[in-house]
């Protein structure tokens, strides 16, 4: 009675010996960390500007032009750079079938037949000894990781928010190479323009010199103004010059970005569009979800911190389970019968009884990677008001400048009027319409680079609102700054 006495006690209070065991048998438990604080862009950061949108997902439609939608459309497709960033996507896919295919359970079939003679001299006596026979087993493995602390699932967790940071950053890299695209068509445009205008001038110019010439030739001249006239009629040749070079590498940057030279079309001059611009009210609160590489960096530190857990899960017990069912003969003829079964179920459990110092190396070494995330988050955030700012205060500084230039064209373009009424009536010689043309012609040049400095701030205002990005719904719960704390901080 004794003897059973104690031997159900020791059936009774096993399983709490084996839990001590386990618990003792572990490392150390490292302690949670605290949450990392996330700057958060605040209203205060930007500049004050009129109401405005944020840009569609296809905003350059909007210019109406078809040849530049032609340009992107093709840009979007052949661009080495989002080819770059579609295969690093593909790598992510291919990261997360990887650690999903490392959990769960594992079922494996495997066949191995071999004939094989015995030595009379070995372990085994006669009648095996010195005998040659078959050796056949067919077999089913299985085995399955319980997963208890969640290590694996927060494996998972991890490759998953690094596969949606890569799909945010070749969403950030459609959205530069789509404003790149623009900003380089759009100079080409202007410079165009600009030539025209300056092409004028050296026409204008070359009259008054002409005109200077017949009075010289008349006598009604001294012919003392002819050489600042013929030096006036030099500079917009040189500005010629410049601007067509301008207008070629705007073209080779161009062809470059596009990177399918066989299909580029031959561009035709356009007008410009009219373009208004301002900041999107909601702004700081709306700029994350906005912006594909603040989503990115996002993601990133998401999937740091669900590493940081996967390791600190390391610390705890591996229990996993694993079993065999096959069949195993030296005779081929009795291969199927019963008597061949072999079967065997294997419970095992891993403690890491001295690895603290790796399993911590290991530790410290995701903690770091979660310091260099957040850092690099928060360096984008910053990046990203600098750049609306920029953008913002770069459109009202040229769009403050219009006004002015068009009282003054109008002014001279009155001016204009007038003067060749006095000559039609013969009360003024040729030149005086002629210098009131320059003039206006001057005033028309620098409002076309106004204008087109409007353009470039516009479409790097619309680069830096995000370029009509915004986070999938999927993902919105870890992109809106209003609830980042506390999802970081779940995960901690």
């Amino acid at each position: 009675m004794n003897y059973q006495k104690s031997y159900f006690e020791s059936i009774r209070y096993t399983p709490l010996a084996l839990a001590v065991l386990i618990l003792s048998g572990c490392a150390a438990l490292p302690k949670a960390d605290h949450p990392p604080q996330l700057r958060q862009p605040q209203t205060a950061d930007f500049v004050t500007s009129s109401s405005g949108q944020w840009p569609a997902a296809t905003w350059w439609q909007g210019m109406q032009d078809p040849q530049l939608d032609q340009l992107i459309t093709q840009a979007l497709r052949d661009s080495p750079d989002i080819a770059v960033a579609a295969a690093r996507v593909h790598q992510a896919q291919a990261q997360t079938d990887s650690t999903s295919a490392n959990s769960g359970a594992s079922l494996t079939a495997n066949a191995t037949l071999s004939r094989t003679r015995y030595s009379e001299n070995s372990f085994y006596p006669p009648p095996i000894g010195g005998a040659t026979a078959w050796d056949a087993e067919p077999s089913l493995n299985f085995s399955y990781d319980f997963d208890f602390w969640g290590r694996n699932k927060k494996a998972l967790q991890a490759a998953l928010g690094r596969e949606d940071a890569s799909r945010a950053e070749l969403s950030a890299a459609a959205a530069s190479l789509s404003a790149a695209v623009a900003s380089q068509y759009y100079q080409w445009q202007v410079l165009n323009q600009r030539i025209v205008i300056q092409e004028q001038i050296a026409r204008d110019q070359q009259r008054l010199v002409d005109i200077e010439v017949k009075l010289v030739k008349a006598g009604l001249s001294s012919g003392n103004t002819l050489s600042p006239l013929r030096a006036n009629a030099a500079l917009p040749q040189q500005t010629l010059v410049q601007l067509k070079a301008q207008r070629d590498q705007a073209l080779a940057a161009l062809k470059s970005l596009v990177a399918s030279p066989a299909d580029f079309p031959v561009l035709a001059a356009r007008l410009l569009p009219q373009l208004t611009a301002g900041l999107p009210d909601h702004l700081a609160l709306d700029l994350i979800s906005r912006r594909a590489d603040i989503a990115a960096a996002r993601d990133r530190v998401q999937a740091s911190l669900t590493e940081v857990e996967a390791a600190r899960a390391a610390f705890y017990p591996d229990i996993n389970l694993s079993a065999v069912l096959g069949l195993s003969t030296l005779q081929l003829s009795k291969l199927f019968e019963t008597s061949s079964i072999q079967a065997g179920v294997s419970p095992a459990i891993h403690l890491p009884l001295f690895d603290a110092g790796r399993l911590r190396a290991g530790l410290n070494s995701n903690r770091a990677e979660v310091d260099l995330a957040v850092a690099q988050y928060n360096q984008s955030v910053q990046h990203a008001v600098g750049e609306i700012n920029d953008a913002a205060l770069r459109v009202q500084g040229v769009n403050a400048e219009a006004a002015p230039l068009a009282a003054q064209i109008s002014a001279r373009q009155h001016e204009l009027d007038n003067a060749q009424r006095l000559y039609k009536a013969g009360l003024q010689d040729g030149r005086s319409p002629i210098q009131i043309q320059l003039l206006t012609a001057n005033l028309a040049d620098q409002d076309m680079a106004r204008r087109g400095r409007a353009l470039q701030a516009h479409i790097d205002l619309i680069k830096a609102l995000g370029g009509g990005y915004q986070t999938p719904l999927s993902a919105a719960s870890l992109s809106t700054p209003r609830d980042s704390t506390a999802t970081l901080s779940a995960h901690r």
